[in-house]
């Protein structure tokens, strides 16, 4: 396969994981881990900033469970606050049939 074929490969997640390792380590140089992978430096200049990126969105949620979203948490009032008016109506429709039946 020629190196110009090899470049218009779509990388998967995966393969830049492992790019970014390889190029982390202290033993290799980048250009090494660029021929290797049949990539151009500016590729993998991308990929570490990702990963960067990445790893800060990550950090930064913090310890414990992440923030409810407000729009689901409205959501989740609303529904409940229409189940209570149907457990309301059901009760009044029950009410109202037992007097029709027994007049």
């Amino acid at each position: 396969m020629g190196e110009r074929e090899h470049r218009k490969k779509r990388l998967t997640p995966e393969q830049k994981w492992q790019i970014f390792l390889e190029a982390s380590r202290k033993n290799t140089t980048d250009a090494e881990v660029c021929r290797r992978w049949g990539i151009a430096p500016h590729q993998l200049r991308v990929i570490r900033e990702r990963a960067k990126d990445g790893a800060f969105d990550a950090f930064k949620k913090g310890p414990g469970r992440p923030k409810r979203d407000p729009e689901v948490v409205e959501l989740e009032q609303e529904l409940q606050r229409t189940n209570k008016a149907l457990r309301e109506l059901a009760i009044e429709n029950t009410l109202l049939r037992s007097k029709t039946d027994g007049a």
